[in-house]
């Protein structure tokens, strides 16, 4: 009987594990507005259903296993088998904004860099993927920082209350775009570099008061991650002050322009 028990406590435990080792983003804050995220366990049964700024995503796990070369790369793995589904709502956001990324408490050995993008959809969002052609711009990223006590961004993110901040350029123009937040997972691309583990979200947004800036050509998702990616492609404990380490995706544009 104390055996029975004791199994299921482990299994309990183990799953447990599990589910905290992962996670997403659960609110936006735009400013001083706050904005409830996709919420993958309560949203799907609400009755009449949400209608968020999220694309939907089935869980808090990662898209691995090479998926991350699929659309499921592009906005996270979708519900009934769809990846990458627009949504109809959007947030209005002032160009400039500081946005903070709250997500669910990210207690796990994950090192990796913490990666946001932007995406100008050609019309309405709600009728633009994004899964095809260079229209990911990168702007904003933190990887390994040698100087820090903690040097790896998303070992960082407990320490900030699970939240991450980032300033949205001013000088873009004002339209419907794409915000992408991700975490990359480098704790098993030692073994095998599909292991990398990617948690992307896609954030719907109109961006108002913004400047004369177009966002300039940028990289594909899905397509601009390989497997031999030196972003990807690594063990994350040879990284160190002497052995830098690049994210991958590009470089990160802002006001100023392009910058490594």
């Amino acid at each position: 009987m104390w055996t029975l028990i004791v199994c299921v406590l482990f299994a309990l435990s183990s799953l447990l594990t599990t589910i905290t080792a992962h996670g997403f983003v659960q609110q936006i804050r735009f400013g001083d507005t706050l904005v409830e995220g996709w919420n993958p366990y309560k949203d799907p049964q609400k009755k009449p259903a949400v209608n968020k700024i999220t694309r939907k995503f089935k869980d808090n796990g990662p898209v691995t296993d090479g998926k991350f070369m699929t659309d499921a790369g592009t906005c996270g793995i979708g519900i009934e088998g769809a990846n990458n589904i627009p949504v109809t709502a959007s947030a209005s956001v002032p160009a400039g904004s500081v946005v903070t990324f709250i997500w669910t408490e990210w207690k796990s050995d994950h090192p990796g860099p913490v990666m946001t993008y932007l995406a100008k959809c050609p019309g309405k969002c709600s009728d633009f993927k994004g899964s095809t052609g260079n229209v990911w711009v990168k702007i904003d990223q933190a990887g390994y920082d040698a100087s820090k006590s903690t040097p790896w961004a998303s070992k960082r993110l407990p320490l900030q209350n699970s939240t991450w901040t980032v300033k949205l350029p001013s000088s873009i123009v004002s339209g419907e775009y794409i915000l992408r937040h991700e975490i990359l997972g480098l704790q098993r691309t030692n073994k095998e570099p599909t292991q990398a583990q990617f948690y992307p979200s896609c954030h719907q947004i109109i961006i108002t008061g913004g400047g004369t800036k177009s966002l300039p050509a940028g990289i594909a998702i899905p397509g601009a991650f390989k497997l031999d990616d030196r972003g990807i492609a690594l063990n994350y404990r040879d990284i160190s002050a002497s052995k830098p380490y690049t994210p991958p995706g590009g470089p990160v544009w802002s006001d100023n322009g392009w910058r490594t």
